[in-house]
């Protein structure tokens, strides 16, 4: 189990997970970098995971925590029993300054004294947030659920993928498509591209009455033009995974 948690964590490196509720100076450089954990509980401790966790985020909280943590649990998908927790967003040069609050607040010492014991695996990896091909709302308080697509890439298809998003993202803004969506980069372990879409119910995630490359061919005015760079895309990647993340706000930090 923890294996696969591993593989496919590390495949998709979300928020990964915009698992999920970015922030809307997620898309504003330079603060464009999510710190994500991933971590799952032993078996049959999650709800004293959870005690321990709520009691952790009040220390927290009581210190200043300068960020708003958010966490969030699959509803769809593979790996039910993990726990994102994310914060979005800040830069490189910010990150040494949050480890010194920590540090200067015994952060971890409440850590490891009241919530590792009920660990069994915790995986920790940034995400860069591209701004520039995403298109996000100002107001992400409404939305709850947040679909993640997780790109395994082919070797030496860097280039042909930025071109690709370029292209796709510059197509759904121009015919005005009636999602947002947010792309990001993961740093750590094997890397990975993300495509999130965030939804405030389920019902918001009824398919259209056109689909994408419905949409994308009228838009266009040629099948032929749009198949082929909806394959061009394809071609870039081994496979895709996609899971429907769920914001926990009982166990996250309220934004100040």
């Amino acid at each position: 189990m923890k294996k696969n948690l591993f593989k496919t964590f590390t495949y998709s490196c979300i928020l990964m997970l915009a698992l999920l509720n970015v922030a809307n100076a997620a898309h504003h450089k330079p603060d464009s970098l999510a710190d994500v954990w991933v971590m799952v509980p032993n078996a049959g401790q999650q709800a004293a995971f959870e005690t321990a966790f709520i009691k952790h985020i009040q220390f927290r909280a009581s210190k200043g925590d300068p960020r708003a943590w958010k966490v969030y649990r699959p509803a769809i998908g593979t790996g039910m029993d993990r726990y994102i927790i994310r914060y979005c967003c800040t830069k490189w040069k910010d990150v040494d300054g949050y480890l010194q609050w920590q540090a200067d607040n015994k952060i971890l010492d409440d850590w490891y004294a009241n919530v590792a014991q009920y660990l069994g695996h915790y995986e920790h990896f940034y995400s860069r947030i591209d701004a520039k091909n995403s298109h996000w709302p100002d107001d992400t308080k409404d939305f709850k659920y947040f679909a993640v697509t997780n790109y395994k890439a082919k070797m030496g298809s860097v280039k042909s993928i930025a071109e690709g998003k370029k292209l796709l993202s510059d197509n759904a803004k121009a015919m005005k498509w009636p999602f947002f969506w947010s792309w990001a980069d993961s740093i750590g372990g094997k890397g990975g591209l993300s495509l999130v879409i965030p939804y405030k119910n389920y019902a918001e995630m009824t398919p259209p009455d056109k689909s994408f490359s419905q949409a994308l061919a009228a838009h266009m005015g040629d099948d032929a033009k749009a198949g082929a760079a909806l394959k061009a895309w394809s071609e870039n990647f081994h496979s895709t995974t996609y899971t429907v993340y769920r914001l926990v706000e009982e166990l996250s930090i309220q934004d100040k």
